[in-house]
């Protein structure tokens, strides 16, 4: 969707946030390219794709500040370091709570992004919450010398978001990733404050991880009935054109007593929606497919007609032995 590797980090600027704020005052360009590729990673190896965001505001978009600051970015290069510094300020303001922890920002204005072959600006704004210590090893006069590096590894998962030059005639696309659960409030909804440009795709999406939390939390399932009942969500969620609760229950949980009805109605319900089908194509990669056992062993299974596992696979329990067991049958090896 999005490729960044003929992109180039036109300008870039560093501001620190604790307690007190330090805004960086200067704006640099032309980084050496080692400094480029490791700002570029920042910025995009771990940013989420798949859920597209949008700027919004409850009386007027000009009032949203990040929106502001990026369009101005957008129309005029040399505005880059007052907007970025203005975005530091924004997010110093939002930020004042004691689990927010202190870091660097980093904001940068990349230029040649091909978003579907189309070259495009985006701004790349990254909150750097932790630093490591990296080992730096030279050879001086065949002499090895080690240092230790207080630094920061581009390849974690930072609070982090990219905002996307659509044109004159359209909103800039935003796209985010927290590092955390509990940053989303200061972060996608006090600072950004966006929400999902698909609703569908957001609801289906959040229904989907609800509807697979409960069944690999619930105690009364066996591994083998959690596999089944993740599937015929699948299943459900593929054939059904709305997600509606009940029918959901229905269709997948014969035997959910009145209780486990209602945790399920309880999760889900707000997520009602019309289905959306590349939330379903996400959903597929994560939904679970293994049985782990505490031997390491784990059990793979890939199977077409899921309503056949009872059939394949049985589960018992050795007396002898005070063990659990797995016996799994099949025709031929492969």
């Amino acid at each position: 969707m999005l490729e960044v590797s003929e992109s180039k980090l036109a300008q870039y600027s560093l501001h620190y946030l604790s307690e007190t704020l330090i805004l960086g005052e200067e704006a640099f360009t032309q980084p050496e390219v080692m400094l480029e590729a490791a700002f570029t990673q920042l910025a995009f190896s771990k940013i989420d794709l798949e859920q597209q965001y949008q700027f919004f505001h409850e009386t007027d978009i000009a009032l949203n500040e990040v929106f502001t600051y990026s369009k101005a970015m957008f129309e005029q290069d040399s505005d880059f370091l007052q907007q970025s510094q203005n975005m530091a300020r924004h997010l110093h303001s939002v930020s004042q709570h004691p689990n927010i922890k202190s870091g660097e920002l980093f904001i940068g204005l990349f230029e040649n992004c091909l978003l579907f072959d189309e070259a495009k600006k985006v701004i790349a704004i990254v909150k750097i919450d932790e630093k490591e210590i990296f080992l730096d090893v030279k050879n001086d006069h065949n002499q090895m010398i080690v240092n230790g590096i207080d630094g920061i590894n581009v390849k974690k998962i930072n609070n982090m978001a990219i905002i996307i030059e659509m044109g004159p005639d359209h909103p800039p696309a935003v796209f985010m990733k927290t590092k955390r659960k509990e940053d989303i409030v200061y972060w996608q909804e006090r600072f950004l404050k966006i929400k999902a440009a698909d609703e569908h795709y957001h609801k289906t999406d959040l229904a989907l991880t609800e509807c697979k939390k409960y069944i690999l939390k619930e105690e009364n399932y066996s591994n083998t009935e959690k596999l089944g009942l993740l599937n015929k969500t699948l299943d459900y969620f593929r054939n059904e054109e709305e997600f509606q609760v009940n029918h959901y229950i229905e269709t997948v949980f014969e035997q959910a007593d009145a209780t486990q009805k209602d945790i399920i109605i309880n999760s889900v319900k707000p997520y009602e929606t019309v289905i959306s089908d590349s939330a379903i194509e996400k959903a597929e990669k994560k939904y679970k497919r293994k049985i782990k056992l505490d031997s390491n062993i784990e059990i793979q299974v890939n199977i077409q007609h899921i309503d056949q596992i009872d059939e394949l696979i049985e589960v018992g329990y050795d007396e002898a032995t005070n063990r659990k067991f797995y016996k799994i049958y099949f025709q031929d090896e492969m």
